[in-house]
């Protein structure tokens, strides 16, 4: 394996340290599967890390042209795209007001771009939106302040419904934005610094916390998987067919891979093909349209760049 460049690894070590700030890393006793899957037939290098650095996550549009990545570059940091079958990154929206964009999301008709910044706003975070061709970070009033590092968005009745993971009253918790403004869905324990969520379409919402998933339903929580040495941030998403969690983590030795879990026994196998040789697991998501996933994801690898995953 070819060294990492000294660049890169101060950039590795200094995200590390963003997210021990930010999100209260530590490290988990890990629990080892023995099982590879074999999820994913296609693994593709969208994209190296080239003029980008502080990659955190990405996720791919409905339509499978491109994925959409947070990550810093040569104007600040930002938001990037880079088309889903490999080529450059290029700006879409960098600079002022983001400060440490986290995660990513897009509307469910892939108009609007929705950026989680936890350190946004003099430190407070905020949750913005963009609508290209306008390049304007508009942040969401009712996030401010809550320093969300984790998103998700589905569509309900009609409307894309944002979803996402925070710090409210000093307390981890769980919010979703509606029409009337925040609502606070969970705070407190057993949640610690979740860095990942997804929901469901019966509206169940799993959560990838410091080692731990957490399904989140009808105001109740429990474990789903525990012993995973999750990636930073910690990516979660569902297979089209909702049976199914695939969250980025790392092996027992340090190597990038996904766990799958199967969400009604907790079974988990791993998937490591390509990514495998790679050491800095970032965030992932499954391209969503209104009826739910479609089965293409991305996986950010925060030193080698941007990858497809797929069918």
């Amino acid at each position: 394996m070819q060294s990492v460049p000294t660049i890169a690894r101060a950039r590795s070590l200094w995200w590390i340290a963003v997210c021990a700030m930010l999100f209260g890393c530590g490290s988990e006793e890990v629990t080892a599967p023995t099982t590879n899957n074999d999820l994913f037939a296609s693994v593709t290098l969208a994209a190296a890390a080239g003029s980008l650095s502080d990659l955190s996550s990405s996720v791919p549009d409905a339509t499978g042209q491109f994925i959409y990545v947070v990550a810093k570059g040569p104007n600040g940091p930002g938001v990037f795209k880079v088309p889903a079958a490999g080529g450059t990154p290029t700006e879409v929206s960098a600079g002022d007001p983001f400060s440490q964009p986290t995660d990513i999301v897009l509307s469910t008709n892939g108009s609007a771009i929705i950026v989680a910044d936890p350190a946004a706003e003099g430190g407070k975070g905020a949750i913005y939106q963009i609508t290209p061709p306008n390049t304007a970070a508009t942040p969401l009033a009712s996030t401010n302040g809550t320093a969300p590092v984790a998103l998700d968005l589905r569509q309900e009745s009609g409307a894309d419904i944002i979803y996402y993971c925070g710090t409210k009253d000093g307390e981890k918790g769980v919010f979703k934005i509606t029409t009337a403004g925040l609502e606070v869905l969970h705070k407190g324990a057993p949640l610690n610094a979740p860095t990942g969520i997804v929901v469901a379409n019966d509206g169940a919402i799993y959560l990838a916390d410091q080692g731990t998933v957490h399904r989140l339903s009808g105001g109740t929580i429990t474990q789903i998987a525990t012993g995973l040495r999750m990636g930073s941030p910690a990516g979660i998403t569902l297979t089209p067919d909702q049976k199914t969690l695939v969250v980025s983590s790392k092996s027992s030795d340090g190597k990038a891979q996904v766990d799958i879990i199967t969400i009604a026994n907790g079974n988990r196998t791993v998937f490591n093909n390509i990514i495998g040789a790679n050491s800095a697991p970032g965030g992932l998501h499954g391209a969503r349209n209104a009826n739910g996933f479609t089965g293409v994801y991305s996986w950010i690898d925060r030193v080698a760049g941007i990858y497809r995953l797929g069918p």
